[in-house]
């Protein structure tokens, strides 16, 4: 993916030039005019924004460029005329063309040790499709920026939320600090650990920047010792446990850039990293290049065995019940929330646990407070055990009240004011944020937020296209669980349609595409929900080594031959794949109320069953904490309110996207 797509799929930021001088009816009805055209593709522009791409000189092929980001299926399925071609068709025809299928492709192979690049398919009509389907969901605004701003912009919104970057947006910070500047790159604020990594490593190595200078850098970037630690941790791996002689004195000279007390404090916060640091001494040859008296006292305790790492006093003192282990432990508040139930489970009061944690929950991160609401709050964590299940009532009562003040103490647009939530294609009720667990696939919508099905939606349907120079073998699955507890699978493997759903057929060369869809009008009888799976079969190793593999869900209303099967305006969410799985759980929908969720996470299987409920911690009970800590009225309508607030971004002036604003986490 390049950076102007990445920064489209992740960010739904494109950038023009800078505007200059300004917009004539001409330009300006051409600019309205390719705004009505991105509405056909799903997507529109603020009215500021159409002002500013008529000033631009960008208006010849923007459209075009857009179209080009979005994806596209560029295949008919096995069954062009899908899906009243396949639902007419009897199970022993559709069985003998899939046998052909597979034995002009794995078969050949086998027998004659052939390359196959496409198997048989069946005579398949070529079909013109000309109409597209009624627009079902609303367009998705696009946001203009300056080209000027198209690397500092993104590492200035990623890197400052503190939760871990997913793939795609550490390809999109990988690409920006290519082009940036070392003043560029020293004014970021990293706030979360995993993400300073990549970002230590690219000026740890960059060409043609002075050790001063990167010294400099790393410094900014680095709050204290133990972020060294990690950074130097990760590039030593990278470089083959080699570092050059100028590189073992730049991290010397870093690592003693900071106080000694921080220094000692770092050097063995627990019995296993201390082997680790030990480890990474003796590459650098600390002794040699060390210049600090201090520094150099610290690390011979530290070797001598003089020092003891702050795990192994707190263990010490929970082991003899000691009541001083909760005030030890309150000294690192962030180590604390995450030894929780470590605490209960040894005789300390939840109360005891919380006046310790409650004065410093406005330095705790709301993400893992976040992450923690959202695993103790889900009952389906602790189905066999009931002394667990009252443990987790416990925590999640006691996170929750930290969240509230953690949310009080942030600086907040929302602060006082009357606020009308306005997500008309979002049920909050049913929607989770997630922190640590959420897809690596990325997207502008992240995993775990529910899309409401739209009423005219007769059908969702779910499809992949995937394409190599290579034979590929990708497959789409879905399993159906029925209200009385039963399941149907639907796949290459099992059934090809049953009741509501319907499969286009399973393909095993590249350029190819599959869909699943779900029949609504047959599903709201007997199923609960739907869970869909992607999984790479064969050809390659994992889904980021296939050239392209597009897949998405989309609502539908008309099917029939003249019906396009694929339409980018009526996408709830589409991904190109880049994680280094090779089994995805893409997608559930929820159908007794009608919901769609992007998953994304990881599996171990072509089928994964997930019964109807909602989020454990859901974003609306997010969303009141926030209201409360930030003193928020919610407002009864747009007009009576200072603030709107909406999912995506805003496309007025009175309104504030969710979204790019962290969930008001920072």
């Amino acid at each position: 993916m390049d950076h102007g797509q990445l920064l489209f799929s992740e960010l739904r930021l494109v950038a023009i030039p800078e505007p200059s001088g300004t917009a004539d009816d001409a330009s300006l009805l051409k600019a309205v005019t390719a705004n009505e055209e991105l509405n056909n593709l799903g997507y529109t522009l603020s009215a500021g924004d159409v002002m500013k791409l008529a000033r631009s000189g960008e208006l010849d092929g923007f459209v075009e460029r857009i179209r080009g980001y979005i994806g596209d299926v560029k295949a008919e399925p096995m069954y062009p005329g899908f899906p009243e071609q396949v639902m007419a068709m009897d199970e022993a025809t559709f069985r003998f063309h899939q046998l052909l299928h597979y034995f002009t492709t794995y078969g050949f192979e086998e027998l004659f040790d052939w390359k196959v690049s496409r198997g048989w398919l069946p005579d398949r009509r070529t079909l013109s499709r000309p109409e597209k389907d009624e627009q079902l969901l609303s367009a998705k605004v696009i946001e203009l920026i300056d080209e000027a701003d198209m690397y500092t912009l993104p590492c200035k919104k990623i890197l400052s939320r503190t939760e871990r970057m997913d793939s795609k947006q550490k390809m999109l910070i990988l690409a920006c600090i290519e082009h940036l500047t070392a003043d560029e790159l020293s004014r970021f604020n990293v706030t979360f650990k995993q993400n300073l990594l990549d970002l230590f490593n690219a000026i740890f190595t960059a060409e043609g920047l002075t050790s001063e200078r990167k010294l400099e850098c790393l410094h900014s970037i680095c709050q204290h010792t133990g972020d060294v630690w990690k950074c130097m941790d990760y590039a030593l791996t990278r470089a083959g446990f080699h570092f050059r002689t100028s590189q073992k004195r730049l991290i010397v000279k870093l690592l003693e850039s900071y106080p000694a007390a921080d220094f000692k404090g770092n050097l063995l916060l627990s019995n296993k990293k201390g082997e680790r640091t030990s480890l990474m001494l003796r590459f650098l040859d600390y002794n040699i290049y060390s210049r600090s008296p201090e520094h150099k006292q610290a690390v011979d305790d530290f070797r001598s065995g003089k020092l003891r790492s702050w795990e192994s006093v707190a263990k010490e003192l929970v082991s003899k019940n000691d009541p001083e282990a909760v005030g030890y432990y309150a000294k690192r508040p962030g180590m604390m929330i995450r030894h929780l139930t470590y605490l209960l489970r040894n005789g300390y009061t939840a109360k005891d646990i919380y006046d310790a944690l409650a004065p410093s929950a406005s330095s705790l991160r709301t993400q893992t407070l976040v992450s923690l609401k959202n695993f103790f709050s889900d009952p389906m964590n602790f189905v066999d055990s009931d002394s667990k299940t009252e443990e987790a009532t416990v925590v999640s009562l006691m996170v929750g009240s930290l969240l509230e003040k953690r949310l009080a103490a942030n600086s907040c647009k929302l602060n006082g004011k009357k606020v009308y939530i306005d997500m008309p294609d979002f049920d909050i009720d049913f929607s989770s944020i997630r922190t640590g667990d959420k897809s690596d696939e990325g997207g502008y919508i992240r995993s775990g937020l529910a899309y409401r099905i739209p009423d005219a939606a007769k059908r969702i349907r779910f499809f992949i296209y995937w394409n190599d120079k290579e034979r590929v073998d990708v497959d789409l699955h879905a399993s159906a669980v029925l209200t009385d507890g039963t399941v149907s699978n639907i796949g290459w493997n099992s059934n090809f349609k049953d009741g509501a759903l319907v499969f286009s057929g399973d393909i095993t060369h590249s350029d190819a595409a599959e869909y699943i869809d779900i029949d609504f009008d047959i599903a709201r009888h007997d199923i609960d929900s739907v869970s869909v799976n992607i999984n790479l079969f064969s050809g390659k190793p994992c889904f980021k080594d296939i050239e392209e593999c597009y897949v998405g869900a989309m609502a539908v209303s008309k099917t029939g031959e003249e019906i396009a099967l694929y339409d980018p305006k009526n996408c709830f969410f589409t991904h190109y794949l880049t994680s280094s799985a090779r089994m995805l759980k893409y997608g559930f929908v929820d159908v007794l109320n009608k919901v769609i969720i992007f998953e994304g996470l990881p599996g171990n299987n072509y089928y994964y069953e997930k019964t109807n409920r909602r989020a454990g911690f859901t974003l609306r009970e997010y969303l009141d904490l926030l209201f409360r800590a930030q003193n928020v009225t919610e407002a009864g309508s747009r007009e009576e309110a200072d603030v709107v607030l909406v999912m995506g971004k805003p496309a007025e002036n009175s309104e504030i996207s969710l979204i790019d604003n962290g969930f008001f986490m920072e």
